[in-house]
């Protein structure tokens, strides 16, 4: 059984752990070394707890007459321009992990050491290269999108032993509102037993960006992955479903937001409950002077709130406690009956 929760560098990842922020470059740095560095610094101030390059070779990736290959040739960085990225990155204490969607991408990230890596859900079904993510030895984590879920049960197997973690999310940018399903996230965790995670992806101009993170971690996700950019009113590259530094910044307060009011506790363990109701709750008091040695009845009876300083005495639901009982001493009205008072 793999585990329910593991470390991402020094940041736990999964059960009864705080959700874990991903900050995702992707191509926003628009093939330029100096503005992924940008965004790294971006990402610590942000308040994420890592940070997620894509490494990759155009040649690799696309063939030579692909409408997109001049595109990819422009935003792909080279291999010394990655090595300075990651180094960087390495001592920035943001948790680092890359998305390599070739071999030599894959060797130069283990070779930085990286602390984790994400499988594209376009490779969930290239089984060669998932054995080889797998034998880097450190989490693992499947993009489930779009992907068949026979395919998802095969990379389990596939990856070896090494811990995992799945990602719910549709990888349209950006992703329309009903296709998000976040009741999702909890039939992965359920069924698979292992941490699970959402990739946001939607429109990073609406306000439902900012909050659907923590609307996600209300079902469950114990990771987010969020896209940034430095400046989204440039429309650079995956800028659509982007935060800005700012707005990513107010997402992750709304995210711990929510987690503080999903409540870990049984129904009622709240001090903040526990006041209120102490404050405002009935007790059963003397309806007018009750005698010594005087058996109490019903219509001796009233029930109002007191004085939240003092002990609230019997609650209306305890009044057989008291009714048939003998006062020990005067009760005045509106005194509050203990257990001190009766016989």
């Amino acid at each position: 059984m793999r585990p329910s929760s593991f470390n991402v560098g020094s940041r736990p990842v999964g059960e009864g752990q705080a959700c874990f922020v991903l900050a995702e470059v992707a191509s926003a740095h628009g093939g330029s070394a100096d503005v992924a560095l940008r965004m790294l610094e971006a990402a610590f101030q942000m308040g994420a707890d890592g940070i997620k390059f894509q490494l990759f070779r155009a040649d690799a990736l696309v063939v030579r007459r692909h409408p997109s290959r001049k595109e990819f040739e422009q935003i792909e960085l080279t291999e010394k321009e990655w090595r300075k990225v990651l180094k960087a990155a390495r001592a920035s204490g943001l948790a680092v992990l890359a998305e390599c969607f070739d071999r030599p991408s894959l060797d130069l990230a283990a070779e930085h050491d990286v602390d984790a890596y994400k499988v594209h859900t376009t490779d969930m079904e290239n089984p060669e290269f998932i054995r080889a993510v797998g034998a880097v030895g450190r989490p693992v984590l499947f993009a489930t999108g779009g992907v068949a879920e026979e395919a998802a049960k095969d990379a389990l197997d596939l990856v070896g032993k090494c811990p995992v973690a799945l990602l719910h999310g549709f990888q349209t940018f950006p992703t329309p509102i009903e296709e998000i399903r976040f009741r999702d996230l909890a039939r992965w965790k359920e069924r698979y037993r292992v941490p699970v995670g959402f990739l946001d992806h939607t429109d990073g101009g609406s306000a439902f960006a900012l909050v659907a993170p923590a609307l996600a971690v209300a079902y469950g996700a114990d990771l987010v992955e969020k896209h940034f950019t430095l400046d989204r009113s440039e429309k650079g590259y995956d800028y659509q479903s982007s935060l800005n530094p700012e707005e990513f910044y107010r997402m992750v307060e709304l995210l711990r937001q929510a987690e503080r009011a999903r409540g870990d506790g049984a129904p009622g363990e709240s001090d903040g409950a526990k006041r209120y109701h102490r404050m405002m709750a009935r007790s059963i008091v003397a309806g007018g002077l009750i005698p010594r040695g005087e058996v109490l009845t019903a219509e001796m009876l009233a029930y109002k709130r007191t004085d939240a300083r003092f002990d609230a005495g019997f609650p209306p639901r305890e009044a057989h406690r008291v009714i048939g009982r003998r006062a020990t001493r005067p009760i005045q009205a509106d005194e509050t009956i203990r257990e001190d008072m009766l016989e």
